[in-house]
């Protein structure tokens, strides 16, 4: 049976995804081959309803999330479907971290924690300053955080793949900021970073839009920051609450 164009693409771009984040040859889980009961586990729990409760599992492995960027048209964070817990057996890390042996919980609780990410940069908060991030420390700002707050994360259903053809290629089924339009409606998502920051918006005789050229070039910088501010913040943020 042929494949959609769509699913085509988005194969594609997971495998460039992989390549990316990962090695300079296609990258792929190590774990592919997931037992049955884990990859039906895996699909019910895509198909319930999302946990109402963030548990001390959902935040163990949380806080062990590895955030890559997305290659898809202007790039955003997305939580990396190669390797969602850092370089080794997914699900072997998934069990370490919620310290149980039951391998399908613990893929439960993983795909339960993927699908909370885009809650928990509202519900919990990190103040501004410097924080360790790999070999290089990071320092997080309030501007971060505001967008971190304003990123439009992809359901599922919008990714134009299914759970199951994830598992197939080897990756996780994991969410992802969309990256045409990271920030709301604008394919110029530059302004409307400067919009959520309340900085100097200009609207020009056509009716669009428009920032100076010195703050579109700062709020592309900023964009591509997301992504060490995020994974700074899923390892050190605070809950101010557990519900979603």
């Amino acid at each position: 049976m042929m494949s959609h164009p769509t699913q085509t693409m988005r194969r594609q771009l997971l495998r460039l995804a992989g390549a990316l984040l990962c090695s300079p040859v296609l990258a792929r889980a190590t774990d592919g081959g997931l037992p049955h009961a884990v990859r039906q586990r895996i699909l019910s729990t895509l198909d319930a309803p999302l946990p109402k409760v963030l548990n001390v599992q959902h935040l163990a492995l949380i806080r062990r999330f590895n955030i890559g960027w997305s290659p898809v048209e202007s790039g955003a964070p997305m939580l990396n479907p190669a390797y969602p817990l850092g370089k080794g057996d997914t699900l072997a890390l998934a069990m370490q971290a919620i310290a149980s042996k039951d391998a399908a919980l613990a893929a439960q609780r993983l795909m339960e924690a993927s699908q909370m990410l885009p809650h928990f940069v509202q519900m919990a908060d990190l103040k501004p300053g410097s924080y360790a991030n790999g070999k290089a420390p990071f320092t997080l700002t309030a501007r971060h955080v505001s967008l971190l707050r304003q990123q439009s994360w992809m359901p599922q259903e919008m990714l134009a793949m299914g759970a199951e053809d994830y598992l197939a290629e080897g990756y996780w089924p994991t969410p992802s900021v969309d990256g045409k339009r990271p920030y709301g409606d604008f394919t110029n998502y530059p302004v409307e970073m400067a919009q959520a920051l309340g900085l100097p918006v200009r609207k020009q005789a056509d009716g669009s839009l428009a920032i100076a050229p010195k703050l579109q070039a700062e709020m592309k910088m900023l964009h591509r920051q997301t992504m060490p501010a995020l994974q700074v913040f899923v390892q050190q943020a605070g809950l101010r609450r557990n519900t979603v």
